[in-house]
């Protein structure tokens, strides 16, 4: 097939969607034209991870390309869809251009009220959001208890939620011991679908299902242990990579190749990592450090946010919440203080929000009230619950 050239096309989006079609089309690639919807589910998030990295590093142009890789998942899957006679790329932009001229009257409507700030449009969007909502839920069925998770949140963060949410409604053990026996009966199950296969791609539908099935009760036994499995995993893999660079570093010391390196070495390797590491961890502060920046790495899979100082410590991070600016400040010696960047009241930047590492050994944090947070997941909430009191006051004009 002869390369197709841009001066064929009225636009880039015109060029862009043939060779898609193209790409799909009887003479096309293999790849592509086996995918599906499903499929193209994880490289749809790791494209969105991969904007939203670019932002953050506010690099522009790899920005621009990481927005391109993300918009061809967008035009691959409205092609896919074309195929099946259910929606194409046009019916896609038709659709949310009709939404924004609807849920912006004040700019499209000279008869509407004029909004004059951010959080009145804001406001506004909100209002024809649960208009919306209302309409859906009139033809839709029973609102289910699980709804409003987000599913954009992390697998992991995402069981963690439904479970919390069907606990609430009464859909839970009595006792961690119920978990325990379900955690065997999954590992057992997931064992013996994985016993005697020389090909693992022949089961692979099961072997799928069994570990997540695994997975999901491991999240439900650090629920009921009162640990995050997101963050615990963040911990883990923290230290797996520390691990790896000590390797790293001490074969470039000797002018030796990772991958030429004998598995029994890297194993002494890794054990002297291990050592190295505990040694390291045995330091107060250091530990505090690295109990602050676990709980860093959690926060950023709730807030959207970008460094704003280059300092190893402390280390401060700039943020958007209902379109005001403000800024978390974590300390090395085991502490996050919430900043808004404006000062309305002249008192220079008072903390609405403190948390202080009160117990490293359990990994708990306290505020200035007494109150005890050990998840990220509350931690966040109460971020966000502290800026709408904030906003409350400010709104009063009477300082918090």
């Amino acid at each position: 097939m002869k390369a197709p050239d841009p001066k064929d096309y009225p636009n880039s989006m015109a060029f862009l969607q043939d060779i898609t079609s193209k790409l799909r089309g009887p003479e096309g690639c293999p790849w592509d034209k086996e995918q599906t919807h499903s499929t193209l589910v994880p490289y749809l998030i790791e494209e969105s991870q991969e904007v939203v990295e670019a932002i953050l590093k506010e690099n522009e142009e790899h920005m621009k390309e990481e927005l391109g890789d993300l918009l061809f998942q967008v035009v691959l899957h409205s092609q896919i869809a074309s195929e099946r006679r259910s929606f194409d790329l046009d019916a896609v932009a038709k659709d949310v251009a009709e939404k924004l001229v609807l849920r912006h009257p004040h700019v499209f409507d000279p008869e509407n009220e004029q909004l004059s700030s951010a959080d009145e449009v804001l406001a506004n969007w909100d209002r024809f959001k649960e208009k919306e909502k209302q309409l859906r839920q009139k033809t839709e069925k029973t609102k289910s208890i699980l709804s409003e998770v987000p599913e954009t949140f992390p697998s992991l963060l995402k069981a963690e939620k439904f479970q919390k949410k069907a606990s609430k409604a009464g859909f839970d053990w009595n006792d961690i011991k119920g978990v325990e026996e379900k955690l065997t009966e999954e590992l057992n199950e997931f064992l013996e679908e994985i016993r005697g296969i020389k090909d693992p791609s022949s089961n692979q539908i099961r072997i799928e299902e069994e570990l997540g099935d695994l997975l999901f009760t491991i999240v439900n036994l650090g629920r009921k242990l009162g640990v995050s499995a997101e963050s615990a995993l963040t911990r883990t893999n923290s230290k797996f990579k520390n691990r790896i660079e000590y390797i790293e570093t001490r074969l470039q010391e000797s002018d030796r190749k990772f991958s030429e390196t004998p598995l029994e070495d890297l194993d002494i390797l890794w054990n002297q990592a291990k050592q190295v590491q505990n040694k390291t961890s045995s330091n107060p502060l250091e530990e505090k450090q690295s109990i602050t920046s676990d709980l860093i790495r959690v926060l950023s899979s709730f807030i959207v946010w970008k460094p704003s100082k280059e300092a190893e410590w402390p280390k401060a991070f700039l943020f958007t919440f209902q379109s005001a600016e403000y800024s978390l400040v974590f300390s090395a010696f085991g502490s996050m203080t919430l900043l808004p960047n404006s000062d309305p009241w002249g008192r220079k930047a008072q903390p609405i929000f403190y948390l202080n590492l009160s117990d490293p050994n359990a990994r708990i944090w306290e505020d200035l009230s007494g109150n005890s947070y050990k998840t990220g997941e509350d931690i966040h909430e109460a971020i966000l619950g502290s800026i709408r009191s904030y906003k409350k006051a400010l709104a009063g004009s009477e300082p918090i």
